[in-house]
């Protein structure tokens, strides 16, 4: 007997490590903020955990 699977069971997985540095490099976090967040997380961590760490971004004005 063949079982069928349910659509919702299956899920693509994503690129779930990413960069600090480059996170840092792309988001305008300075140095300093950035060797905090790479001694906290490593050089390589969710996105997710790196947003919560990061510092609150700075808004831009025209």
């Amino acid at each position: 007997m063949s079982h069928s699977k349910d659509n919702r069971q299956v899920r693509i997985p994503g690129a779930n490590e990413r960069s600090v540095a480059e996170h840092c490099r792309k988001f305008g976090i300075g140095p300093a903020e950035a060797r905090k967040l790479q001694q906290l997380l490593g050089k390589h961590a969710p996105l997710h955990e790196i947003q919560a760490n990061a510092p609150p971004r700075l808004p831009k004005f025209r």
